[in-house]
């Protein structure tokens, strides 16, 4: 390993696991390093200016990406995203840093970093919203410090309710909400919650239970459908524009809690590596709350954008395995003994 590489594995804390390739290995230290350098810049103050410019921001991480694969070519797909090419990591990560609350954007379009101390105690550990001046260790594009006396709990931080995946179900199947409506059954497609296809694959020709979901097409309108008396009623499922903002991809957790309530509940592994890291493995796309917090525990593994696999050091697995679970996912593998 060169100077840089045991220089950057030092300065954020981040050593490889048995076996790691070396190209996984750069790959998290770059993807960790720009998260860094991203917050850094909205540390900087020229004058009475503190921060600076989203622009400027993604200036800066592109120009550092453009090094990172200039000296280290073969990791360079991992910072692509197959499917949208126009995807900018830069842009990507910012966003992150702006939703979990890092950055706090002012006029102008300035980012500042975040300076109110705030922090989640995760085991031993505390997620650090901000740059800490003491001692760090960085997971994915997470920063851990000292706990602070401004202590956030995990759920506040996700803004979740306390109910469980069968409260949330039924919370969302109230038959007082259901009426009967002019709508042909021909002309809609319905989620299967007992496929076991990905939810984005589940979707058939007729209805496969009682309470389900309903779209006209693929953009909607939705609608969750119950049947009442042999007599589908239907309730509106609004569907909000699905961005990269914090509270987006919400109509997911609706999707785990039917499957988890037919007994078919989505899927996440847990393989172990070492004695300091594991991998999960989810069976699809989680709703942004969960994601972000996933992208400031771990490290996404094929590639920057990767949705589906992480990697994870094994004292962060209890937190990031009960957000899971409480969404009805059910986890295999690991410390499920399974």
């Amino acid at each position: 390993m060169n100077d840089l590489l045991s220089t950057m594995s030092i300065d954020m804390g981040i050593p490889p696991f048995r076996n790691e390739t070396e190209e996984s290995f750069v790959y998290r230290l770059c993807y960790s390093a720009l998260g860094q350098w991203c917050l850094t810049t909205a540390r900087n103050s020229l004058g009475n200016i503190i921060g600076t410019t989203k622009h400027n921001q993604t200036i800066v991480l592109n120009g550092l990406l453009a090094r990172f694969t200039e000296l280290f070519p073969y990791i360079a797909h991992r910072f692509t995203d197959i499917g949208k090419q126009q995807a900018s990591l830069a842009v990507s990560i910012r966003r992150a840093y702006e939703e979990t609350g890092y950055l706090l954007t002012h006029v102008d379009n300035h980012n500042k970093i975040a300076d109110f101390g705030r922090s989640i105690q995760i085991g031993d550990k505390a997620l650090f919203f901000g740059l800490p001046n003491t001692t760090i260790e960085v997971n994915g594009l997470g920063v851990y410090a000292n706990s602070t006396e401004y202590l956030v709990d995990l759920k506040d931080f996700l803004i979740r309710d306390t109910l469980t995946s069968e409260e949330y179900f039924w919370s969302r199947f109230d038959p007082i909400d259901f009426y009967e409506r002019d709508i042909s059954l021909t002309d809609l497609e319905f989620f299967n919650p007992k496929s076991n296809n990905v939810p984005s694959m589940s979707w058939r020709k007729k209805p496969e239970t009682d309470c389900t979901v309903a779209r006209k097409t693929e953009t909607g309108p939705f609608y969750r459908i119950m049947r009442i008396d042999d007599t589908f009623h239907f309730a509106d499922e609004p569907v909000e524009q699905q961005n990269d903002s914090f509270t987006s991809h919400e109509y997911r957790r609706l999707y785990f809690a039917l499957k988890t309530h037919y007994d078919n509940p989505l899927k996440a592994t847990i393989t172990k590596f070492d004695e300091l890291y594991s991998k999960i493995r989810v069976g699809g796309h989680l709703p942004n709350r969960e994601y972000y917090l996933l992208l400031l525990m771990s490290w996404p593994e094929n590639n920057a954008f990767d949705k589906v696999n992480f990697i994870i050091r094994n004292d962060l697995l209890p937190p990031a395995i009960n957000a899971l679970e409480n969404m009805g996912i059910k986890i295999k593998g690991g410390q499920t003994n399974e």
